[in-house]
């Protein structure tokens, strides 16, 4: 199995308790990290040592940020707290593989708490330059902890593995990713157009990371909300527009809207997102073995009241370069991106549709 665009990937105990072997791919390296610490491997790892030497080690580790419990900085993280991140990830690295994979994964979990930045209105975006948690260090190695503790019950203590699988992680731009064998099921979610935006999302890892050595390459994000440096719009919206009816239909009227955000924003945006997803898909698609299926996961949008079916254009294009496809299934929830987000209010309007569309030759 493949899944190009891992995100979480929560496939991980299924491959692993049934023997299959997958490989989960995602451009942002905070998922490689924490997912490879959600591996049946680890959680034996740390079945073996225990919750409380795990806690005491990782308090070692993170020694440096004993008194570091209020911090105000104008930047993600403030530049002392940084430092003493940075130490406890290099402390990681000295212990054995499967337990530096384990701490390296919940120091990430770690960074937020640590992190100066501002909350708005939208839940899944924040502002950097802020005031920290102000929670202490046992606290927040606690918290670390509980969520893996907890995820290892659900996922591995119901019952003994019989069959182990083999869980590959990479951290590349999907549309360039070629395992080294054709792959029998292709299974992802592309990230939410005009909802999501990695960078932001995960704003205080990311800033970590990359002073670490993990810089992510901007430019390969579907999902990236900065469309001002696009640089093929031209080629990119006639390519839309010839081969999708329904890409027509969406971007032209947004070409001619008397709104200059329209113009100078939007119609990049969803011009940029639209030619990105749909190529790498069709690129993705090539690792499909000839008797292969592809399942993928969209979910509608909206633009001025206009509804956007992202799987209407996916599958006019894909179309055009000789695959089928049909919607399997579809239901209804919130984005994450909205205020009113679905967990706190669930019977709240406007809901969009999820999608589940099935590709083949």
């Amino acid at each position: 199995m493949l899944d190009p665009m891992a995100g979480t990937a929560p496939l991980i105990p299924f491959i692993e308790t049934h023997g299959h072997k997958a490989y989960f791919n995602d451009i942002l390296p905070i998922h490689s990290f924490v997912n490879r610490a959600k591996t049946y491997g680890i959680f034996k790892c740390y079945q073996k040592n225990g919750y409380e030497w795990f806690f005491q080690q990782l308090l070692h580790c993170m020694a440096p940020l004993q008194d570091k419990r209020l911090c105000i900085s104008d930047k993600w993280i403030d530049d002392s707290v940084l430092d003493g991140l940075i130490q406890a990830w290099h402390t990681a690295e000295a212990y054995a593989n499967d337990v530096a994979t384990f701490f390296k994964a919940a120091i990430l979990l770690c960074v937020r708490p640590f992190s100066s930045f501002t909350r708005t209105a939208n839940p899944t975006w924040f502002k950097y330059g802020g005031m920290s948690s102000g929670k202490d260090l046992r606290e927040i190695v606690g918290e670390s902890l509980t969520t893996f503790d907890k995820y290892y019950r659900h996922s591995y203590n119901s019952s003994p593995i019989t069959k182990k699988g083999q869980c590959i992680f990479t951290t590349q731009d999907a549309a360039g990713f070629h395992p080294e064998e054709k792959v029998n099921l292709i299974l992802t979610s592309p990230p939410y157009c005009n909802r999501l935006d990695g960078i932001v999302q995960y704003g205080p890892e990311n800033y970590f990371l990359s002073e670490v050595g993990c810089s992510i390459p901007e430019k390969a994000m579907i999902g990236t909300t900065k469309a001002r440096d696009y640089e093929t719009f031209a080629e990119d919206f006639e390519y839309l527009t010839n081969n999708s009816k329904y890409a027509s239909v969406l971007l032209n009227p947004i070409k001619k809207s008397p709104n200059r955000d329209d113009r100078t924003y939007y119609l990049k945006y969803y011009t940029r997102y639209l030619a990105m997803v749909s190529r790498t898909i069709d690129k993705v698609l090539d690792n499909l073995s000839p008797t292969g299926e592809m399942y993928i996961v969209t979910q509608d949008n909206n633009h001025r009241g206009q509804l956007i079916e992202i799987d209407k254009v996916l599958r006019e294009l894909l179309k055009a370069n000789g695959w089928r496809s049909k919607e399997v299934k579809k239901w209804e929830r919130h984005h994450l991106g909205l205020r009113n987000i679905s967990w706190d209010h669930a019977f709240v309007k406007p809901k969009q549709f999820e999608k589940l569309v099935l590709i083949w030759r």
